[in-house]
């Protein structure tokens, strides 16, 4: 478990992070919401001891992170926003570089590759690869120490909805592998999508925190949702798309659409019955309209 208690940071006269306080479960999947400024990137600086904090006490799954930061570096990886690898190098390179440098065995070297699907460009300069298998590589970089722990933050920015999904669906298989998975995004339908429990934060404060299934079915609604596999065809059958992937619709509408999507063999991940919208949810709570 990774505990933050009454944690302040401050810089200079602003204060980042105004006694905030959570608990993020081992092997979850845990999102952070927030709009910019609001402590989200302040969190995963100081949990990756990139960031000193001035109060309050944390713990790493028992480890003290004041006392034992080197400890909790060894368990936990950090996939940055900014792409974190060398450009002129090839995948396969880059791959070599920065496994023998986390003294990476060859299990956890080839696990990397086949999860982000790489295999086929290994020997293709970083520099030439599309926005989506820049993130994979930079992704796949981060699992080469083995981690308990990766941080994500914002790693879907600029890729396409195909590599986008990609993404998302490695990472719900990193929880699959027992990995603690931190992922803060602008966009709430991956939140959604992929965590298993959230964290809304606002002005250096968590203002809510609770399982994804409680935000979301929290007050009597008509509305279902329904992900789906991704499918280019979904974009021409006129449906109401949240996005790429996912369908709102209501209970009496609900047969027609699965008739729809099952004469088109568009394949359903999962139905959600009497949810709300997290956008909505998180713009009543913090009063924001976005992240």
């Amino acid at each position: 478990m990774i505990c933050l208690k009454d944690v302040v940071k401050r810089y200079g006269n602003v204060t980042a992070l105004n006694q905030l306080s959570l608990q993020i479960k081992e092997g979850t999947i845990f999102g952070l919401l927030g709009v910019n400024g609001a402590g989200k990137s302040t969190v995963l600086s100081i949990l990756n001891g990139l960031t000193d904090f001035d109060e309050g006490h944390i713990e790493v799954f028992g480890l003290d992170l004041k006392k034992e930061k080197n400890k909790i570096k060894e368990i936990s990886s950090f996939i940055p926003q900014n792409l974190a690898f060398y450009e002129k190098l090839t995948v396969k390179e880059n791959l070599d570089f920065f496994g023998k440098i986390q003294k990476s065995s060859k299990e956890n070297y080839e696990k990397a590759i086949e999860i982000n699907s790489l295999s086929n460009i290994l020997n293709q300069t970083a520099s030439t690869l599309s926005g989506g298998q820049k993130r994979r590589l930079n992704i796949a970089i981060g699992l080469l120490n083995n981690p308990r722990i990766i941080y994500f933050d914002e790693p879907t920015v600029g890729v396409d909805p195909k590599n986008r999904n990609e993404i998302l669906d490695s990472i719900k298989h990193y929880k699959e592998m027992g990995i603690t998975v931190v992922y803060t995004s602008h966009y709430m339908n991956e939140i959604e999508r992929i965590c298993d429990e959230v964290a809304i934060i606002d002005q250096g404060k968590v203002v809510k925190q609770d399982k994804l299934e409680n935000l979301l079915s929290n007050r009597t609604s008509d509305k279902v949702l329904i992900e789906v596999v991704y499918n280019q065809k979904i974009k021409d059958l006129k449906l109401n798309l949240k996005d790429e992937t996912l369908i709102e619709t209501n209970q009496e509408e609900l047969t027609n659409i699965l008739e729809i999507l099952h004469k088109n063999e568009i394949f359903i991940k999962q139905i959600r019955f009497g949810a709300t919208n997290l956008e909505k949810y998180f713009l009543e709570i913090t009063g924001h309209s976005n992240v």
